[in-house]
C-alpha cells in the first residue's frame, strides 16, 4: 500500500483534466500536463479539478485497474459497481474469475485479504478522498481569483466548488464504511510533508458525523438541478444520500424531512409517459429513462447521469470505456447453438452479426438470480410488469437467414437451472441461457465493433425511483404505513403493477420491490449491509437481512455448504493485507472472519 499511496500522491501532483464529464472537454483538447500548484489558482481551474473528480467517480462503471506503484498491470475483467450489486440476494458470478469467486462461493471472502479487486477499490476511493481534499483546502488559499465579478459572486463560486468536493468526499466514505466498516479518516491533503504511516481505524460512527456536515453544506450550496444537464452532482444527489446516511444512523425522521423536498418538489419527477431517442420503438417510459438519461432528452426522473461518447467522437482518442454491458448482458454468443449460426450476407462475421442484432456484446460476468426474477411474479404481476417484460429483459434472440430477413433463434431463453449452478466443489457456472437486463443494451454504431466489450453511451448512475424507496422506508419507520404503501405504489403504478395497502408495507417488501425496479443498478451489498447493521446488528449473523435474502432467493451463492448459513462468513471486505501490512507506525485490525 505504501508504494500505491506513493503512485497517488505522485500522480495528483501531474493531474491531467483528460478524462473530464464536462461536455466542453468531451470535444475540446484540454492542456496536458497541469500541475495542481498552477492549476488551482483560479475558478476555471478548480471547475477542472471537479471535472477530474467527477471522471474518478464515474470509473464505477468502469473495470477495475491494477496498479503498482509506477507500473499499470492491466485491468480486472470486472466493473467497480459489481462489487456492490453482485454476489447478494438477487445476483450472482456467472463467469468465474478467481478474484471475484466470492460472487457465487460467499466462504471464499475469507481468503481474500490479498486479494486486488479489493485493494483497487480502496486505493481508488481513497484517491477521490484525497482529491477532493485537495479542492477543498486550497479553496481557502486567499490569492485564488474566482472571477466571479463581485465579493458576493465569489464567495458564491467558492462555496459551490468546494460543496461539489465535499459531496464528492462523502460519497467516497459511504462505499468505505459499507464495503470496510471503520476506515482511516483523512480531511487533509496528503502531501509529502505529512505522509504518514500510522493510519488508525475510525469508527463508522465518527466517519458518519463528516459525511454528514459534507452532505449539508452541499444541500446548502448546490442548486436542486443544474441548468443543461444532470452529469454534474447536485442537490438532489446530496439530499438523496443524506436521506440514507440517516436511516443508517437510526434517524429516519431526519430521513423524512431531508428528502421530502426532493421527492415532492417540481424539479424532479418519475417519467410516465413516452419520451427521448426511443420513444416511437416499442418500450415504455420506464426503459426510455434508460435509453435518454439526460435533461436535454426531457428525462426528468436522473438525478445522476454518466456523460460518455464514442471513441471515434473523441478529437484528443480518449474516453472512459464503461463495462455495465458486458458485466450484466449474458455472454449468448459463447454458446455453440449462437456460434455455429452463419448468414451468408455476413461470411465470419457471426459474432458481430449476432451482437448488432441483440443489443450489444455482454460477456455474463454476472447474472440476476432465479429468485429475482421470481419476485416479479408477486400478486401475479408478471404480465403486467413492464419491468419485466421483452422491452426491459432479453426474452428473445435474433438473427439474419441467408436473405437477410431477420427471425427468432427458438428456444433459447430460460429460467432453468444446470448442474454447474449446484456444484458446490467449482463455483464456475456460465449459465448462458438467462434473460438478461436492457438497462445497459449498447450496440456501437461501427457494425465491425458491435462484439467489443466497451460501450459509450449515456448512462444513468442516481435516478428518483429509488429515492421514492428510501422516503417510503423513512415513513415506515416513523410508523406511517399508509404513506411508505403510497410511495411504493408510485413506483408500482408507473410498472403498471397492482397497489399494495398499508398493511403490505414493510421492509422486506421494500427490498423486494428495490430488486424489481432497481436491479443491477442498486449497490445492493452496500444497501443489505446498511439494514443489518439496523441498531448495532452485527452483518454476520446468519438470521440478518444480509444472509437471510441470500438463502431465500439466490439459487446459487445461498446454498447451504456456501457460508449464508453460519455467523462466521464475513460480509464486509476484508481490510487490503498490503495497507495493513505498510501502517508500520501502527497495528491495523483486520475485520472479523478472515
Amino acid at each position: 500500500m505504501k508504494k500505491n499511496i506513493l503512485y497517488i500522491l505522485v500522480s495528483l501532483l501531474t493531474l491531467s483534466v483528460l478524462s473530464s464529464c464536462a461536455k466542453d472537454f468531451l470535444v475540446e483538447k484540454p492542456v496536458t500536463d497541469i500541475y495542481a500548484d498552477n492549476l488551482l489558482t483560479n475558478y476555471s481551474g478548480f471547475e477542472s479539478m471537479n471535472y477530474a473528480l467527477l471522471s474518478m467517480v464515474r470509473d464505477e462503471y468502469g473495470r477495475m485497474d491494477i496498479n503498482y506503484g509506477s507500473t499499470n498491470f492491466g485491468s480486472l475483467p470486472f466493473a467497480k459497481s459489481t462489487m456492490w450489486s453482485c454476489g447478494t440476494d438477487n445476483a450472482w458470478g456467472n463467469n468465474r474469475h478467481t478474484e471475484f469467486r466470492f460472487f457465487s462461493f460467499p466462504k471464499n471472502i475469507t481468503g481474500m485479504t490479498d486479494a486486488n479487486c479489493f485493494l483497487s477499490i480502496f486505493e481508488w476511493l481513497y484517491k477521490v478522498v484525497n482529491t477532493a481534499n485537495m479542492v477543498i483546502g486550497r479553496a481557502e488559499n486567499e490569492d485564488v481569483d474566482w472571477d466571479g465579478g463581485s465579493a458576493a459572486a465569489d464567495q458564491q463560486r467558492k462555496a459551490q466548488i468546494v460543496a461539489e468536493a465535499r459531496l464528492y468526499r462523502a460519497w467516497a466514505y459511504r462505499h468505505l464504511t459499507y464495503s470496510f466498516g471503520a476506515v482511516p479518516l483523512s480531511t487533509e491533503e496528503i502531501t509529502g510533508a505529512n505522509y504518514r504511516v500510522d493510519w488508525e481505524r475510525n469508527s463508522v460512527e465518527e466517519i458518519r458525523q463528516l459525511m454528514e456536515a459534507d452532505l449539508k453544506y452541499a444541500i446548502e450550496n448546490l442548486p436542486m438541478r443544474y441548468k443543461g444537464n444532470n452529469t454534474r452532482p447536485n442537490q438532489a444527489v446530496a439530499r438523496h444520500y443524506l436521506g440514507e446516511l440517516y436511516l443508517a444512523m437510526g434517524k429516519p425522521a431526519e430521513a423524512k424531512a431531508v428528502l421530502q423536498p426532493l421527492v415532492e418538489g417540481s424539479d424532479y419527477r418519475l417519467m410516465t409517459s413516452r419520451f427521448g431517442k426511443n420513444a416511437s420503438n416499442p418500450g415504455s417510459a420506464f426503459i426510455d429513462v434508460f435509453r435518454s438519461p439526460l435533461y436535454s432528452e426531457g428525462n426528468n426522473e436522473v438525478l445522476w447521469a454518466f456523460l460518455n461518447t464514442e471513441e471515434e467522437n473523441t478529437s484528443y482518442g480518449n474516453s472512459t470505456v464503461m463495462f455495465m454491458r458486458n458485466m450484466w448482458v449474458n455472454y449468448y454468443s459463447n454458446d455453440s447453438a449462437i456460434s455455429k449460426l452463419t448468414c451468408a450476407l455476413y461470411p465470419g462475421q457471426t459474432p458481430i452479426l449476432f451482437w448488432s442484432l441483440n443489443g450489444g456484446k455482454g460477456a455474463g460476468r454476472c447474472a440476476i438470480s432465479l429468485g429475482a426474477f421470481k419476485l416479479y411474479t408477486y400478486d401475479n404481476q408478471q404480465d403486467n410488469d413492464v419491468r419485466y417484460d421483452e422491452n426491459s429483459l432479453v426474452w428473445h434472440l435474433y438473427f439474419l437467414n441467408d436473405d437477410g430477413e431477420e427471425y427468432e433463434i427458438p428456444n433459447f431463453i430460460n429460467l432453468k437451472t444446470n448442474a454447474a449452478m449446484s456444484n458446490d466443489n467449482d463455483p464456475t457456472i456460465k449459465q448462458y441461457h438467462l434473460p438478461s437486463t436492457r438497462k445497459w443494451q449498447y450496440v456501437n454504431p461501427v457494425f465491425e465493433k458491435s462484439n467489443a466489450d466497451n460501450q459509450f453511451n449515456n448512462l444513468v448512475y442516481l435516478r428518483l425511483a429509488e429515492t421514492y424507496l428510501l422516503y417510503a422506508e423513512a415513513l415506515l419507520k416513523t410508523n406511517d404505513a399508509a404513506g411508505a404503501a403510497e410511495w411504493i405504489n408510485k413506483v408500482r403504478r408507473r410498472a403498471n403493477c397492482s397497489e399494495i395497502p398499508a398493511s403490505v408495507a414493510s421492509i422486506d417488501f421494500i427490498l423486494d420491490e428495490r430488486s424489481r425496479e432497481l436491479i443491477t443498478e442498486e449497490q445492493r451489498r452496500e444497501t443489505l449491509i446498511r439494514l443489518s447493521q439496523e441498531n448495532g446488528g452485527d452483518e454476520r449473523l446468519a438470521s440478518n437481512i444480509f444472509k437471510s435474502r441470500v438463502r431465500a432467493h439466490n439459487e446459487v451463492s445461498g446454498r447451504e455448504v456456501r457460508g449464508m448459513h453460519d455467523d462466521v462468513t464475513p460480509v464486509l471486505f476484508p481490510i487490503p493485507q498490503e495497507f495493513i501490512n505498510s501502517n508500520t507506525g501502527r497495528t491495523i485490525q483486520q475485520n472479523p472472519g478472515y
